[in-house]
């Protein structure tokens, strides 16, 4: 038998389609890197041809550069995330502006020496601009995920193509020398005369075919800063930060004439480009936040102290003339350094809000985090929108609120709001001495700790947060207890119609077949109906005895006894002494009241012998005008700090939440544990007024 050569099958799968798009876009940046350098060797080429007057020769030369530098990101981005839109969008902007620029160039140096393709590089030049602007317009649209922010915007985008489609024929086939000034002497070549009316429409055309375009982009991004989470909003905030040094580099230049501002303003768009590469690649590479707020700051300022300066020598000018002049500029630069503290301050402080939250105003923030939960009305939602609007408050990454539970399951986080990130700081839920639950907070940035006004602000919220943990936690355990007692009623049911089907129903079926042979056998076989009679009557036995059975079961264990002789029994077994303060006899409390009683007296007890490590217990039962007061202390180790509820403690407090009453337990001023318990006299619909016990004496 011939050996098989050995067949290796390579499946094309998600990394093989990334690396071939990652070579693409080292391809076309190859091609745009050649086609800059071609366009600056034709612009050295033709210095001495003629170009328009906002188009010099040496602004031609920088523009490959500002093209190349512009380009770059857009290449890293679409190599680093080659399946990411917006790196392609961004490198096909750059291609756009390189053919945009080499049609230019190729056609100044055709026409002056006679080559060939003059006409098509003229006819080029009139509509290449649609390949700079609409892709910007989708990258913002599509930016940062390569997704719409949602699926209404799918109208938007629509708009946005078709725009660019009718702008593209418009410019296409427009009639007349190219609008950008260049070759005005040439005509489009392919230019259809009867849409000569079009180049009176351009102006007002700009409005909805690029001005409305651009705004449902930026309307984009500020709802998608809105919608999302930490991590797409750091990726915003990026965005945010080259867009405004990127206008702050142009107003700073708005004075100037000639080459140097229109170089400003290529360098502008380098800058937002640079920062969606550094948005989409490394985001975390610094703390965003604080490179956003003093940027806004130190801006806003120096625009605010210019106005100032500038708002104020045009008044005092109206007032002061011939040598006084000088006395306005000098009026106005005192009033300037008066007002730049309390200018910096009020800037400071509404920059924070806008990039912090309410972090400098503990106030406003926790009135907006009460107002969020008294409008809250689903005791579910409470915590979750307390960690939602603490989040949004504080502008934190991640908030989670979790819950301790009573029972040995872990404890799972109520409340998540944002993504989770590595040592949160943990602040406990404390209500009434207890530890309910903890609440769990990030911090903005890995660089960034938290400080002491946070520290604050937090803790006061953990204050207010706990008390609404308290209340949803008792919530959630009534719940839990209603649906064990429609469970456990349920089971009792159906246990019970089992039993009285084969006991009771046996018993008397048998009872009955017995008693129509023996009335057969009475006359002809009296021993026989003897015996059979005897079956029957043991047989009737059985069946009461079974029912007797059922009904000890469904019996409480207080019965027949009352709650005074169960305690006494109690405090009887109990293996440490016992000082009781008992009343001589109870009026008549509901079941439930003493079922309730009893049980928290008793659990109370247990754990004064498993936990307290106590010498002596005191039991107190005392009747109040409208409620049952149980007291049980010890003079043991007392609780530990902070209190988490165990399964007995959680049991004691929702036996008296189930029935109206309230549960505490705390420490004793000197020493020891004290639980009181306070159960309603009377509930609904219950009648206590029959079948009152007699109290068994005092000894």
């Amino acid at each position: 038998m011939t050996e098989q050569p050995d067949v290796k099958v390579t499946v094309a799968g998600p990394q093989n389609g990334a690396a071939r798009l990652s070579r693409l876009a080292s391809g076309v940046s190859v091609i745009l890197a050649v086609s800059a350098a071609l366009t600056l060797v034709l612009v050295l080429l033709t210095r001495s041809a003629q170009r328009p007057e906002w188009h010099p020769w040496v602004l031609a030369i920088s523009d490959p550069v500002v093209i190349a530098a512009f380009a770059t990101p857009g290449a890293v981005v679409a190599v680093r995330r080659s399946h990411n839109p917006v790196g392609w969008l961004l490198l096909a902007t750059g291609c756009g502006m390189a053919v945009d620029n080499l049609a230019r160039a190729y056609g100044v140096y055709a026409l002056q020496h006679g080559l060939p393709g003059s006409l098509l590089v003229v006819w080029m030049s009139t509509w290449t601009f649609v390949l700079v602007s609409f892709p910007i317009f989708f990258l913002l649209l599509l930016f940062p995920n390569g997704r719409l922010p949602s699926a209404k915007w799918r109208a938007a985008a629509w708009y946005v193509g078709v725009c660019a489609a009718v702008t593209f024929l418009m410019a296409a086939f427009m009639p007349g020398p190219p609008s950008d000034g260049y070759f005005p002497s040439i005509d489009n070549p392919i230019g259809v005369p009867a849409l000569s009316f079009m180049r009176n429409l351009t102006g007002p055309a700009t409005i909805p075919l690029t001005l409305v375009p651009f705004l449902l982009s930026a309307a984009s991004l500020i709802y998608r800063f809105r919608t999302s989470q930490r991590p797409v909003r750091e990726q915003l905030k990026w965005v945010a930060l080259s867009l405004w040094a990127a206008v702050a580099l142009i107003g700073a230049t708005l004075t100037w004439h000639g080459p140097v501002a229109s170089i400003a303003t290529g360098l502008a768009t380098v800058i937002f480009s640079i920062g969606v590469m550094i948005a989409i690649v490394r985001h975390r590479l610094f703390d965003i936040d604080r490179l956003l707020s003093r940027s806004l700051l130190y801006t806003a300022l120096t625009a605010s102290a210019i106005g100032l300066y500038a708002g104020t020598v045009s008044i005092l000018g109206l007032f002061i003339q011939g040598s006084m002049r000088g006395t306005a500029s000098l009026l106005a630069t005192g009033l300037v350094a008066v007002a730049l503290q309390p200018l910096h301050r009020s800037l400071q402080r509404l920059i924070t809000r806008l990039i912090y939250g309410l972090r400098d105003d503990p106030y406003a923030a926790l009135a907006a985090l009460g107002r969020q939960m008294e409008e809250t009305t689903a005791p579910e939602q409470i915590l979750p929108k307390a960690a939602e609007t603490l989040a949004a408050a504080l502008r934190l990454p991640y908030v989670a609120i979790h819950l301790h539970s009573d029972t040995d399951r872990p404890t799972l986080p109520t409340a998540l709001q944002g993504e989770d990130v590595p040592d949160p700081l943990r602040l406990p839920l404390i209500h009434q001495g207890v530890e309910v639950g903890s609440l769990l907070v990030g911090a903005r940035s890995a660089e960034e700790q938290f400080s002491a006004a946070d520290l604050r602000l937090l803790k006061d919220a953990a204050r207010h947060i706990a008390q609404a943990a308290a209340g949803v936690q008792l919530t959630l355990a009534l719940l839990r207890s209603r649906q064990q007692l429609i469970a456990t009623r349920a089971q009792e049911r159906r246990r019970l119609g089992r039993e009285l089907h084969d006991g009771v129903n046996s018993a008397l079926s048998e009872v009955v077949w017995g008693l129509q042979a023996a009335r057969k056998w009475l006359r002809t076989d009296p021993e026989k109906a003897d015996e059979l009679l005897d079956a029957g009557i043991t047989r009737a036995h059985q069946g009461v005895e079974t029912v007797r059975g059922i009904s000890r079961g469904l019996r409480s264990s207080l019965d027949g006894i009352g709650l005074l002789e169960a305690i006494h029994t109690q405090i009887e077994r109990f293996p440490l002494p016992v000082t009781a303060d008992l009343p001589e006899e109870l009026p008549e409390l509901p079941a439930a009241v003493e079922e309730a009683a009893y049980w928290i007296v008793v659990e109370a007890m247990t754990n004064v012998l498993r936990h307290a490590q106590a010498s002596r217990c005191e039991l107190r039962l005392h009747i109040e005008e409208d409620a049952l007061t149980a007291e049980v202390t010890d003079d043991g180790r007392g609780l530990p700090t902070p209190l988490r509820l165990g399964v007995g403690t959680g049991s004691m407090r929702e036996r008296a939440a189930e029935i109206g009453g309230t549960f505490q337990i705390r420490n004793r001023p000197e020493n020891g544990t004290e639980v009181v318990a306070h159960l309603p006299r009377t509930l609904p619909g219950i009648d206590t007024t029959e079948g009152r016990r007699t109290p068994r004496s005092q000894p």
